[in-house]
């Protein structure tokens, strides 16, 4: 069964992390996850990790790359996403951005290499739009998460656990 062009809505929780597993599920070595605030209980379901776990542990071309405007605080609230990161630090990176105008972006997103996404206008709320098969969507956001990658720094409060 394919899932190839099927549109992906959410407007609660539920939907949300319905959304984001199936996602997760189709998505193929490379992952960016921009989510300004590590909201409790958003992609931390033993689901999501199980999935974020296979694409970050799927070969050596494994990337999962997260933006965040507040990694110590996530780290500080034990954000099960990043103490997946810490065990995972060769394949799932965290970085923070810098720049004035990156840390006023209030969306939160998540793009696939495979050309899936998964956008929420406001990080605040559940109410997301996306699609399993929009590269030239998933190419747009996948190219501001790379500008705004490029010029944040890593987050050096999380340091990965020497296991």
């Amino acid at each position: 069964m394919t899932s190839a062009g099927r549109p992906l809505a959410a407007d609660d929780r539920a939907s949300l992390e319905a959304a984001l597993l199936q996602l997760l599920a189709g998505a193929h070595h490379r992952l960016a996850i921009y989510l300004p605030t590590m909201e409790p209980g958003i992609l931390e379901s033993e689901a999501a990790l199980a999935e974020l776990r296979r694409l970050a542990t799927g070969g050596r071309h494994a990337q999962v790359r997260i933006l965040t405007h507040d990694a110590e605080r996530a780290h500080r609230e034990g954000h099960r996403l990043v103490a997946l990161a810490q065990r995972l630090p060769t394949a799932m990176t965290i970085r923070v951005p810098t720049d004035e105008s990156h840390l006023r972006y209030a969306s939160a997103f998540v793009t696939d290499l495979a050309g899936g996404f998964l956008f929420r206008p406001s990080a605040t709320r559940f109410e997301a739009r996306g699609d399993l098969d929009a590269p030239g969507e998933t190419s747009r956001l996948t190219a501001y998460f790379d500008e705004v990658w490029e010029r944040a720094e890593p987050a050096w409060q999380i340091r990965p656990l020497g296991i």
